[in-house]
């Protein structure tokens, strides 16, 4: 089974550089070609993938098979330097979902001695466990790995809550009931955003939204992963597999592999059960959260790869690793391709223009085409679309910044998304600025070449013409990712509010 999964994780390479030996043309860009026929042929893979979580989720279903069953639960909330008022807010409601059903304990790794000692006498006050380290050994993994073998054995499941996901009060009531199938190693609930001051924020919600409600339900009982946050898992089974990896950022992913490879299944209950959650804000945030997480998928490379999964679930986590991959150096790729032939006079690929078009365009509009029907009726629409692009623009810096350090084998910090801050300036910015200003000036020579200068070659003009298609292909997306990112800077929406019931 090894050997099959390497074999397709290595297809799109081999592909590529096939493609690249008969396209290539300049010897010296020849990388850029495999590369930039990477891009395509990665895209090519996750369309696919996502029409295959769309048809497995047409069968999902959210049917409690067997009897209730009375399960002691550890409800763990963690914190790290958060407002205390959020943190004193999520205990309020998870105190309240849980009920008789077990205790809820703060993992409190603060540094700020102010915030500690509120949120402790909180605690002391309000009848819940108080657990703080004076380190950061595995961050959050590690505080929940401690906290565990701390406890007494008297609980059978262990419920995760980040400090601002709170549960509604039939969250364990519509979560237990699952655990009666002994396969059954966690259950997982889609974390909900609702406190949108900003349109990065908004943004962020329409982008989690495909995830959530179309690929999530697809990887039901098979591959559907820890989100870190409304995780509800057997103890025993967390045991089995030594605990939450504390080697990766995304120890939620790390540990989830490890426990299909037991072949246990886990449950995805798409329901409203997390009644409030704060999104990143602004795009330092935005940046902040999706550098961790590309950089954990990038370190569970090797996992991913030495699994023992089923092809279907090997293939489920691939697409994780190569979303991310196409969502960040990819996309430069992509980005650069129009720049170096228009702006720097360089070819990259030795192909039929138009006929690469005649294949290309098509095959883009009928993927954007299904993507409106795959999610048409989820609160999604054509302002969630753009959003959702806009924003995925942008992260091509941070993702390909990780991706870097992750080949040059160097560490990132763990940093927790900010939270009720005011929104500032990133000079990250920088970078998706002067990919801009490259689009934009290679825009303006393409028109001032097919204008004012005498082009004996059709081929070289239909690449003009192509290319400047692609390059304001991009130059849309990027504008209007740059565009929500600097207003949000400034102009804030009000939250949506919501309650508890």
């Amino acid at each position: 089974m090894k050997l099959i999964n390497i074999t397709y994780f290595m297809l799109p390479f081999l592909i590529s550089f096939v493609l690249m030996f008969l396209t290539y043309a300049n010897i010296y860009l020849a990388w850029f070609t495999f590369f930039l026929w990477l891009s395509v042929i990665i895209g090519f893979f996750n369309f696919v993938n996502f029409l295959v979580m769309f048809l497995r989720s047409r069968s999902y279903r959210t049917n409690i098979l067997g009897l209730p069953i009375k399960l002691k639960v550890a409800a763990f909330v963690t914190s790290y330097n958060e407002d205390p008022e959020i943190v004193e807010g999520t205990l309020r409601s998870v105190k309240a979902a849980l009920r008789d059903l077990g205790d809820v304990f703060l993992l409190d790794d603060s540094t700020d001695e102010k915030i500690s000692k509120e949120l402790s006498d909180f605690c002391k006050n309000n009848g819940i466990y108080y657990f703080h380290r004076n380190h950061r050994r595995g961050f959050k993994a590690g505080a929940i790995n401690d906290a565990l073998k701390q406890i007494d054995d008297k609980y059978d499941l262990v419920a995760f809550f980040d400090a601002d996901q709170r549960p509604t009060e039939d969250f364990f009531d519509e979560v237990i009931p699952y655990f009666a199938d002994p396969k059954i190693a966690f259950v997982q609930v889609p974390q909900k955003y609702t406190e949108l001051r900003s349109q990065v924020a908004e943004g962020s919600r329409y982008q989690q939204s495909p995830f959530i409600h179309l690929i999530m339900q697809g990887r039901d009982y098979v591959s559907a992963f820890s989100l870190g946050s409304g995780t509800v898992i057997r103890i025993s089974a967390l045991k089995e597999v030594g605990y939450l990896d504390e080697s990766s950022l995304t120890e939620d992913v790390a540990t989830s592999i490890s426990i299909h490879e037991l072949g246990y299944k886990s449950k995805y209950v798409n329901k409203p059960l997390i009644w409030y959650g704060e999104p990143p804000n602004d795009i330092n945030a935005y940046f902040i959260q999706q550098s961790r997480w590309s950089f954990g998928s990038f370190q569970i490379t090797k996992k991913i790869l030495k699994s023992n999964l089923s092809f279907t679930a090997f293939l489920d986590y691939l697409s994780g690793w190569f979303y991310w991959v196409e969502v960040g150096p990819l996309t430069v790729f992509q980005i650069l391709a129009p720049v170096i032939l228009i702006l720097f006079g360089y070819p990259v690929v030795k192909i039929n223009p138009i006929l690469n078009s005649s294949i290309y365009i098509p095959f883009v509009i009928f993927t954007f085409s299904f993507y409106g029907f795959a999610m048409k009726g989820k609160e999604y629409g054509i302002k969630g679309f753009f959003y959702h692009q806009f924003l995925e623009y942008m992260e091509f810096y941070p993702v390909t910044l990780s991706f870097i350090a992750w080949i040059l084998g160097r560490k990132i910090p763990f940093r927790v998304t900010p939270k009720g801050k005011k929104a500032k300036f990133n000079k990250q910015l920088a970078a998706p600025v002067i990919f801009l200003v490259l689009l934009y000036l290679t825009l303006t020579k393409g028109i001032l070449i097919l204008l004012h200068f005498n082009i004996n070659s059709l081929s070289f003009k239909e690449a003009i013409i192509v290319n400047e298609g692609w390059a304001a292909f991009h130059t849309i997306f990027l504008t209007g990712g740059l565009y929500i990112s600097i207003k949000s800077l400034f102009y804030k929406v009000e939250p949506t509010a919501y309650i508890a019931t």
